[in-house]
């Protein structure tokens, strides 16, 4: 009870408040009767305490001390017998207490210290009682709806009928929203933001409690009108935390459940994009299991997160083990989030440093889809531009009109990539449709053609670099980027243009060529792509 409601008691109505009127919600958890000089060295807070003035009676310093020390022990307040010891309080003492907003009441001399703690004390208890009782029942209603596995909105509704309120719970996890009442100002509030407003616009608004356990916060339960409830704070408190111990149940078990059922998925995904699966009938049986619809084929795009693998082959410590996984888990999330806005019915699986997506289109819109990857790679580019320190590039192959074939789309996503990692093409969208004639290339990578190709015009270079500490290799390859032009290479080789004509010379005589007719340069071009694509996989 507050001291505002001992004052309210009848049979204490005789009472009078002289001071720190502003501090009538202080909640008396007992009463207690000082009157020994000593005798505040056994408060511990909370009490409501009496005292005839008989230790300071001829000291008017020492009421001062003893009020001090009632504020500093967090006592509720102080009743005095009137004109029995104290005849009149200073005001130095009754200004003090209005500060420190602490109450002092007069009792009349003719009340017993047992006609005050006697009443309070059997408040106090009925009260806690009462309290005991109510927490009883919540405890058993929150039990049953554990132990009968009931769902989220019935448990929202207990809530909202025990607190007579509205109420929300923000599922984190799931990004979701429930609410026990649909029609709400709470409801209809939440339903018009969009799931990243809700902190900024709708938290500050109403009283709300984090659904959490010591490793993972699920949720949050909003509630409205609570400031009105005549409910004691703490059975609201008792009810509240009830209602999340059971919701974190169930988060729980849908987490779990959702984990297997991904588990499955992403073998079934997997089985696809690796060409497992015997049979068209099975691809689309199994995939029924899930809600999928592949009727109309799909396209596959890869996004792969540019070298992080080397840094694993360093020796880590488990500090920066632990960002590069944070890094990695930051990208999948961006990833997933921003390819599930623009095509809802995407699946998707995750593979080490990549996740891969397969994407279905009507016939309408399948000549769209190009141009619509590109614009979500860009928006998840700049989305993680600030968050990690590594670059993704997107693989993305051609359009199978039959589900049966969707591996093919695959390889090609991750040739694209492949032919990226060659290239030093990072931070990009490479689209297998448009690679030219590196999609010709790739076909015949490590062939005993490609083997043959690169033995008459790439060994005889490396060989004699190896042997002599030279540079030929890169000047070949630099005179090519600059269209043969020798002057141009010079520049980004940032040597003398005599160097680079002495190395050219070299070039041709080692390679036994006239390098100015076109089909011969054209030859020595195809080979040195080719070399790049055969000594560096994407692994």
């Amino acid at each position: 009870m507050t001291v505002g409601e001992l004052l309210e008691m009848p049979a204490l109505s005789e009472l009078e408040l002289v001071a720190g009127k502003a501090g009538l919600h202080r909640i008396i958890s007992t009463v207690t009767v000082i009157d020994a000089p000593d005798g505040l060295s056994w408060s511990r807070g909370g009490e409501f305490v009496i005292t005839s003035g008989f230790a300071i009676k001829d000291d008017t310093h020492m009421l001062m001390s003893m009020v001090q020390q009632l504020v500093a022990c967090k006592a509720s307040g102080l009743g005095i017998k009137r004109e029995r010891y104290i005849k009149s309080i200073s005001p130095e003492v009754l200004e003090f207490a209005e500060q420190q907003c602490f109450p002092i009441v007069f009792i009349p001399n003719r009340y017993a210290f047992s006609d005050i703690i006697n009443p309070v004390l059997s408040l106090i208890v009925n009260r806690q009682s009462a309290l005991l009782m109510q927490s009883s029942k919540i405890h058993k209603t929150f039990q049953e709806l554990a132990v009968n596995n009931n769902n989220v909105l019935e448990i929202l509704k207990t809530l909202g009928s025990l607190l007579d309120c509205s109420v929300a719970f923000v599922d984190i996890h799931f990004r979701n929203c429930y609410y026990s009442n649909p029609e709400s100002a709470l409801a209809k509030q939440i339903m018009g933001l969009n799931f990243e407003d809700l902190a900024q616009k709708v938290f500050p608004q109403y009283s709300y409690y984090v659904v959490k356990n010591k490793s993972q916060n699920f949720g949050y339960l909003l509630m409205d009108s609570l400031g009105t409830s005549e409910m004691d704070k703490e059975i609201v408190q008792t009810a509240i935390e009830y209602a999340a111990v059971v919701l974190i149940l169930r988060m729980q078990t849908r987490i779990s459940n959702q984990q297997i059922e991904e588990k499955y998925r992403d073998s079934f995904m997997e089985d696809l994009l690796l060409n497992n699966v015997k049979t068209e009938e099975e691809i689309h049986n199994r995939a029924q299991l899930y809600g999928w619809n592949f009727q109309s084929g799909g396209i596959v795009a890869v996004i792969d997160i540019n070298n992080i693998k080397k840094c694993y082959l360093k020796s880590l410590d488990p500090q920066t083990n632990q960002r590069l996984e944070g890094f990695t888990q930051s990208i999948y999330s961006v990833s997933i989030q921003c390819m599930l806005d623009a095509f809802p019915d995407a699946k998707y699986c995750k593979q080490s440093d990549t996740v891969a997506f397969i994407i279905s289109a009507r016939e309408s819109d399948k000549d769209a889809v190009y141009s619509r990857l590109e614009e979500i790679f860009n928006g998840i580019r700049q989305t993680l531009a600030n968050r990690v320190s590594f670059t993704i590039t997107m693989g993305v192959g051609e359009y199978v009109e039959n589900i049966r074939d969707i591996h093919t789309s695959y390889a090609q996503a991750r040739t694209a990539i492949n032919l990226g990692y060659q290239l030093e093409a990072f931070d990009c969208a490479l689209f297998y449709s448009r690679l030219g004639v590196y999609r010709l290339l790739a076909t015949t990578a490590h062939s005993p053609e490609s083997e043959d190709c690169f033995n008459r015009y790439i060994r005889p270079l490396m060989d004699y670099d190896s042997k002599n500490h030279t540079n030929l290799l890169d000047t070949l390859q630099a005179v090519i980027k600059h269209g043969w032009n020798l002057k141009d290479a010079s520049g980004t080789l940032f040597v003398h243009y005599n160097t680079v004509k002495y190395r050219y010379s070299k070039i041709r005589e080692l390679l036994d060529l006239d390098l100015r007719e076109h089909e011969i340069q054209l030859a020595v071009e195809i080979a040195l792509k080719m070399y790049m694509i055969n000594t560096h996989r994407w692994e």
